[in-house]
């Protein structure tokens, strides 16, 4: 068998040993054993700090899946200011069935939620989803057909269209919309997506909050929605932030979609290591929730051992660099000739300054002739 235990050793000649760990084996039979004492210091005691972030990690989510059940899509988790927020709106709209618009830039994880929302609020309601820009007044009508149907045949019947890019959807099928949704009201709920941006009025409350609540819709702002519309989606609007407001919520929801395709099988990778959890966290991510999940499906599917390294993120995260991305906009506007004259006459400006105005001497350092020098000053007086 074997023990454990840290002891101080007596002083030997007036010298101080430093405290140890000591591992006692004893081996042999009862009647005729030996225990043999080795001291130092063993590392399997000292915890992994990545298996410690992972375990931090995995604390907060299963306290995000016990408290959030209802809206538990991987998109909602986090700790942000903008993820309590949207959770609160979340909340209450699972508890109730009312037309619903989602707000947020492409990529943002709205359709799950909104599917989720609908899946809670109303689980044996028929659901028709629609994709907006693809429709025409006709073209809707087909589509809804089976619903129309049924809410025609029974005053008893529901149903909910959940559209998506309502903001990129042909005026003449939101006007049919609009429509349908006033001859069957309110047994026909509406569920949109867009990523035209509502007007907060002022902070959301700290407790659930009401139909009535803070977000209404900016006249300014919906430009491409059908002013019913706008009417139907003010009574309640879900914001959903892009990814780069929610820095704090990165590792958290690298964690959750890890755990989602570990379970699924698709790797065998359980955590990320501190350097990679540091690159999702610098990287912007234009593409929000989607492009965080598509870098985990290449992750854990490009790690071949428990944990993923930097070096098996997608190469626009693991070479991304802060600054750059300004760095390269500032560029943009910039023609190469225009910079490269200026680039040029600050040369020969410096060149000027040390000859103390002789052109002549000027061309020659500079390796061209006069004529050029005279030629290059006088454009760029003009």
């Amino acid at each position: 068998g074997t023990a454990s235990l840290r002891i101080t050793p007596p002083t030997i000649d007036g010298r101080k040993i430093t405290p140890m760990d000591v591992r006692f084996i004893r081996l042999g039979t009862p009647s005729d054993a030996l225990t043999v004492a080795v001291g130092g210091q063993y590392r399997d005691q000292i915890a992994d700090i990545e298996i410690q972030d992972a375990v931090a990690l995995r604390q907060r989510l299963s306290a995000w899946r016990n408290r959030h059940t209802a809206i538990a899509t991987i998109a909602t988790a986090g700790v942000s200011p903008a993820a309590r927020r949207m959770r609160s709106r979340l909340e209450v709209a699972a508890s109730t069935r009312t037309h619903i618009g989602f707000f947020g830039p492409p990529g943002c994880g709205a359709l799950s939620i909104a599917t989720r929302i609908h899946q809670t609020s109303a689980p044996d309601e028929s659901l028709v989803k629609v994709d907006g820009p693809l429709m025409d007044a006709e073209l809707l009508d087909a589509t809804l057909m089976p619903a129309i149907n049924q809410l025609a045949e029974s005053t008893a019947a529901k149903a909910t269209v959940l559209i998506t890019e309502l903001d990129e959807t042909p005026l003449e099928a939101q006007q049919r919309l609009s429509e349908l949704l006033s001859t069957f009201s309110p047994r026909l709920r509406l569920i949109a997506l867009s990523s035209a941006q509502p007007k907060r009025l002022c902070e959301p409350l700290s407790e659930p909050a009401t139909d009535s609540d803070d977000l209404m819709l900016d006249e300014e702002t919906t430009i491409g929605l059908h002013p019913n519309l706008v009417d139907v989606l003010s009574s309640f609007s879900v914001v959903i932030d892009p990814l780069s407001q929610r820095v704090d919520d990165i590792p958290v929801l690298a964690s959750a979609a890890l755990d989602a395709r570990h379970a699924a099988g698709e790797g065998v990778a359980e955590r990320f290591s501190r350097a990679a959890l540091d690159a999702l966290v610098l990287y912007p991510w234009p593409g929000n929730f989607d492009e965080l999940d598509a870098a985990i499906r290449h992750a854990i599917g490009s790690a071949p051992h428990e944990s993923i390294g930097v070096e098996h993120l997608p190469l626009a995260i693991r070479s991304y660099r802060p600054g750059e991305t300004a760095a390269a906009s500032k560029l943009t506007n910039i023609s190469l000739d225009e910079a490269v004259r200026r680039y040029e006459m600050r040369i020969i400006q410096d060149v000027l300054q040390a000859t103390d105005g002789n052109r002549a001497e000027a061309a020659r350092r500079l390796g061209i002739s006069r004529a050029r020098l005279l030629r290059k000053l006088d454009d760029n007086e003009t």
